[in-house]
């Protein structure tokens, strides 16, 4: 009976806790139709690119949600899909009135948040269907912000979000676009595209000379590591990034655990990951 207990909590912990993926995802703004990459978090290696985009060109932002990945870029309005299992470009998905281009986008288990990217300091929420839910305003966003991510601390989420196209320091804000933390990251650099793999947040700064780099930084904003990325071309210039969503978002707590015979094994409470704000 113990050991079923302690299975019981291993596998409960498990389904509950975001698990942090290896696989960080890019799109890049090279000038023409959007590059996807998928590159190794910790040794900065390209290790696929997805290149037969339906998007019109410069890529900008990207939300991988499982084997689909939802694009952006700097020439229409278009939020589009992309299956990576099959390398297939899903097309339009849905579009975002009174925008001229779009920047970045991120997830939050259900619906979309997007930066435009032709002027102004506004994020949009939308359904996947393509339904405005919210439109707010992000004091510290200068104009064309491209460095937006969604991310949970003790159950609640936020938003982070770079000052400008290539722009530091990244800023927190709650979902009302109210400033919770200022510079929580430096600006060190040019920097664009950040994701939140459950545990460190990871910014990049697209270098003209060479393919460039990403960054990872403990979620009090002290750097761990950059790491120049490998296995591309010089014009392969990540604008935005993305870890898998299904794979690093909390999944809720549950009332309860189950019930084993007659008798209950445990409640198990989750725990949300203290993020350092």
């Amino acid at each position: 009976m113990r050991k079923l207990v302690a299975l019981c909590c291993f596998v409960a912990l498990t389904c509950l806790s975001g698990l942090a993926s290896n696989l960080i995802y890019g799109d890049s703004a090279n000038g023409g139709k959007p590059y996807l990459l998928e590159i190794d978090k910790t040794t900065g290696a390209i290790l696929a690119t997805y290149n037969n985009l339906a998007g019109g060109f410069n890529g900008r932002g990207i939300a991988v949600v499982g084997n689909i990945a939802y694009y952006t870029d700097a020439a229409d309005n278009n939020v589009y899909k992309y299956d990576l299992s099959t390398s297939t470009d899903l097309g339009v998905v849905f579009s975002v009135a009174g925008a001229g281009a779009l920047s970045t986008i991120a997830y939050d288990g259900t619906n979309f948040w997007i930066s435009s990217y032709l002027g102004g300091n506004q994020d949009y929420l939308y359904t996947p269907t393509g339904v405005l839910l919210k439109t707010i305003t992000m004091a510290n966003c200068k104009a064309n912000c491209d460095g937006l991510e969604y991310f949970v601390q003790n159950g609640k989420g936020y938003l982070i979000e770079n000052r400008g196209d290539g722009q530091g320091p990244y800023d927190v804000y709650d979902l009302n676009g109210n400033l919770v933390t200022a510079a929580l990251i430096p600006g060190t650099g040019e920097t664009t595209g950040i994701a939140f793999d459950g545990t460190h947040f990871f910014t990049s700064s697209p270098d003209l000379g060479s393919i460039g780099s990403i960054s990872e930084w403990t979620t009090s904003g002290a750097l761990v590591q950059t790491v120049d990325l490998t296995g591309g071309s010089s014009g392969l210039l990540i604008e935005d990034l993305s870890f898998d969503y299904s794979q690093t978002l909390p999944t809720p707590e549950p009332a309860s655990l189950l019930l084993l015979g007659t008798g209950l094994l445990g409640a198990i409470g989750y725990g949300p990951r203290r993020l350092g704000l």
